[in-house]
């Protein structure tokens, strides 16, 4: 079936959090930016996606409306893998990194979400899976203060969550958040790379009593394959994937042997299509694959359906925050550290338009 139309709508959704205001991308942070695409076909069927914009959705958004959207319309939707090649290779001359990958990502979902549709199934099922339900972790934004960080703490054990991963970079934060937490919450840190080598040897020193599951993208820059391999074998688990884009590189940081646990994000590397490439590479390679996800619409529920899908035995990653308004009022509910994948058919979550049109930017 031929594609018509590629719809764009950047969103910014105030959201709510507990113990002070917190931080997305390095800025202190009330609303969460949310670029979602809309892919139609000539009978009348649209798929929907979500492409990564913290902070950036305008370029990405702007990569979609003037480059990635125009090469779809007249292409055959049902032929996700052959059309993605297509738009990579008509696009490289701006990188296979960034928003050209972060438009990619948000059209490929789509295409996958149209498919389901079309086909009676959720993305789930077309993967080879069911719709199950699933345990997840909460995913705390950086905290602005010590007491904020106890706050966040307490309300994640409140509301039943089994596992907390910290956006912190100080050792006394991370300690209070185990102290907080107790023994029997599991504990992560994505640091977001902040530190060299030898910074990095240091911290992993230091949190050796703190029983962590693993530390996140540690090393500045985040391409450091040789360096991260080097924190291996420190009594810490080493995680890496988020800032990775393509599946070459992907191989790069698994043949290195930088890393204990594969993070690649649905919404940065191409959508659901390279994300069934980069895990299959992780599996041959005997590393655990653990899909990193910082959203709350498509992103988040594509994250569920691939989980769930390719059977998956790891938590899925969800934000700690509650959006004063959710387009999604079909996706469903956290409780006790644990939701549903949505039933489908294609992601089961089209966004409400008048929720979307309200909050455009």
């Amino acid at each position: 079936m031929k594609i018509v139309a590629v719809d764009t709508y950047l969103l910014s959704l105030p959201y709510r959090t507990t113990g002070g205001f917190h931080y997305i991308a390095g800025r202190p942070s009330s609303a969460l930016s949310m670029l979602l695409v809309r892919v139609s076909t000539e009978d009348g069927l649209s798929g929907w996606g979500e492409a990564f914009a913290h902070a950036g959705g305008i370029a990405t958004k702007a990569m979609l409306d003037t480059l990635v959207a125009p090469l779809l319309i007249n292409e055959d939707s049902s032929n996700i893998f052959t059309l993605m090649e297509m738009v990579r290779r008509k696009i490289h001359l701006f990188g296979l990194s960034g928003p050209a990958i972060y438009a990619v990502s948000g059209i490929d979902i789509a295409l996958w979400d149209l498919l389901g549709k079309r086909k009676g199934k959720s993305v789930s099922e077309l993967l080879g899976g069911r719709s199950q339900e699933l345990s997840v972790y909460a995913s705390f934004l950086r905290c602005s203060s010590e007491d904020a960080l106890k706050k966040t703490c307490e309300d994640a054990i409140a509301q039943g969550y089994l596992m907390v991963k910290l956006h912190e970079i100080t050792l006394d934060r991370i300690a209070l958040a185990r102290r907080s937490l107790g023994p029997d919450v599991e504990l992560a840190v994505d640091t977001n790379c902040p530190w060299t080598v030898d910074e990095a040897k240091r911290m992993l020193d230091q949190v050796q009593n703190l029983n962590l599951l693993w530390l996140e993208e540690p090393l500045w820059p985040p391409d450091d394959y040789a360096g991260l391999q080097k924190l291996r074998n420190r009594g810490t688990p080493i995680s890496a994937g988020e800032n990775t884009s393509s599946l070459k590189d992907f191989g790069r940081l698994l043949t290195t042997g930088a890393v204990d646990v594969l993070q690649p994000s649905v919404c940065k590397v191409g959508g659901i299509t390279e994300m069934l490439k980069i895990i299959a590479l992780t599996e041959a390679s005997g590393i655990k694959t653990v899909p990193h996800c910082g959203y709350m619409g498509l992103g988040y529920c594509a994250n569920l359906h691939l989980i769930s899908g390719l059977g998956l035995n790891v938590s899925a990653e969800r934000l700690f925050i509650d959006l004063e308004v959710n387009p999604f009022i079909t996706m469903p509910a956290v409780t006790g550290g644990r939701t549903a994948t949505p039933s489908g058919p294609g992601l089961g979550c089209d966004p409400d338009m008048d929720i979307v049109k309200k909050y455009l930017l």
